[in-house]
């Protein structure tokens, strides 16, 4: 299973742990933007730009756009560089883990990014559900949300049966309706003539705290995603196998992917704050419709957002770390998802007024996650991996399966990021990165068992 053997004639499973070759790849750089824009054109999104733009938010048009933009570019680098080792050598999230955390450490790290995911895909598909109520509520005089939540899931579940292939088809399409229904959103927005940029300037607003929140805020719905986008890089096909084509289709495909639908969705959620002051962006979209039509168009838009965001970013991750930890199938993991996304009780956890709580604690462990792990890959290894060692069970043990300072930089990462919650990622991701390099420099608490077991550093 090495380097030079990735590119065979062989069968290959692309949901399994072992490697993509660049030979069975189904993605190329822009294929793969269209499956992150139907990812990143969620309600989540649209919501930050909501709040925090004045009345409702602290911020002005201009402040709100900058931190959309900077938010933006700071989630499509950190993709780029944690999801090059995908693409580069086609393995899953949960084997790169390998090599900084152990092979055991590997399996926490996993459990840890599948936590959010599950609850995550259950508050999407709850949201799905309510709207597609109101759709046939209006259309049919029906309304049973429980009923639409249990479809949704279903729903999911079998477009997501057969793996990366049929999930790239579905967000591909979808991520052209979606767009669409975004222009005629807009159009019928600034037809009302109550779009006043000139108002979103009227109030000082603040560079200060509530700027960086608002950063913040936007990053914290991607921290999850940050983690293991290798899953998805892996399925890219650069225009050559070098590594100059991998790190620029890495970037090339993480920025198309991520700014523009994340710019369009700030920007909903400013144009609705102008528009109608409403503080739930569905009930801003409803006031701006014209006609029924508009109205369903837009719930129809909302279920297609959820479903498509979870293919990718809610149910390919706890899938294939099940795959690592209970030998499942890829089937079969995704039908754990969908049962577990069932008993975190989505409908409570969404309205609940620690939502936002539960989001800022989670990232208080995936920020020093992300920190170790572009540090080992860029720092320590130069972006250079041994598929062989990372597979073959006897490297990166480390100390009974553990790497030692990987698991205390996290620790101790996300202890100094309770003491920021509102800014746990900010505050963890460049501390840990920081950290682990003076342990793993300063150290010699892991170079015998790097030794012992033949780890390259």
């Amino acid at each position: 299973m090495s380097q030079e053997s990735l590119n065979t004639n062989e069968k290959v499973d692309l949901e399994g742990l072992k490697p993509v070759p660049f030979s069975h790849r189904t993605m190329t750089p822009f294929s793969y933007a269209t499956v992150m824009w139907s990812s990143t054109i969620i309600v989540q999104i649209m919501v930050i730009g909501l709040y925090q733009m004045a009345p409702i938010g602290e911020l002005n048009f201009l402040q709100v756009m900058i931190a959309g933009v900077v938010s933006a570019v700071i989630v499509s680098i950190m993709m780029a560089l944690n999801g090059e080792a995908g693409m580069k050598y086609g393995i899953p999230f949960v084997m790169q883990v390998r090599a900084a955390y152990g092979i055991r450490g590997s399996k926490v790290v996993g459990f840890i990014r599948s936590i959010p995911a599950i609850c995550w895909n259950g508050i999407a598909a709850w949201i799905a559900a309510e709207a597609l109520e109101v759709v046939t509520n209006e259309l049919f005089g029906f309304a049973n949300v429980w009923v639409y939540f249990i479809l949704v899931l279903v729903l999911q579940a079998v477009l997501s049966w057969n793996g990366v292939v049929s999930i790239k088809y579905f967000d591909a399409i979808v991520s052209y309706i979606m767009i669409g229904m975004l222009l005629y959103f807009f159009v019928t927005a600034f037809a009302t003539g109550k779009v006043d940029f000139t108002k979103g300037m009227q109030v000082a607003g603040s560079w200060g705290l509530p700027w960086v929140a608002a950063v913040m805020g936007a990053i914290a719905n991607y921290t999850t995603v940050l983690l293991n986008i290798g899953d998805l890089s892996r399925h890219i096909k650069p225009k050559g196998g070098d590594d100059r084509s991998v790190r620029r289709a890495s970037i090339h495909a993480q920025f198309l992917g991520v700014i523009p639908p994340w710019m369009i969705m700030f920007i909903s959620g400013i144009v609705i704050s102008l528009a109608t002051g409403a503080r739930d962006p569905i009930d801003g979209l409803m006031m701006l419709a014209p006609n029924k039509f508009f109205g369903i168009l837009v719930m129809l838009f909302v279920a297609c957002a959820q479903i498509s965001s979870n293919l990718t970013e809610d149910i390919v991750p706890p899938a294939m770390a099940f795959q690592e930890c209970f030998k499942t199938t890829w089937r079969q993991g995704v039908v754990i998802v969908t049962v577990l996304s069932v008993i975190t009780f989505p409908w409570v956890l969404f309205d609940s007024e620690y939502f936002f709580v539960f989001q800022n604690i989670y990232s208080s462990f995936l920020g020093p996650i992300l920190g170790v792990l572009v540090a080992d890959y860029f720092v320590f290894r130069r972006r250079t991996l041994n598929i062989d060692a990372l597979y073959d069970g006897k490297a990166y043990n480390y100390a009974n399966g553990f790497a030692p300072l990987a698991i205390i930089t996290t620790i101790v990462g996300a202890v100094v990021s309770f003491n920021f919650l509102n800014y746990s990622w900010l505050v963890g991701f460049p501390f840990s990165f920081v950290f682990y390099i003076c342990l793993k420099k300063f150290t010699k608490v892991e170079r015998k068992y790097e030794a012992e077991q033949g780890i390259e550093i």
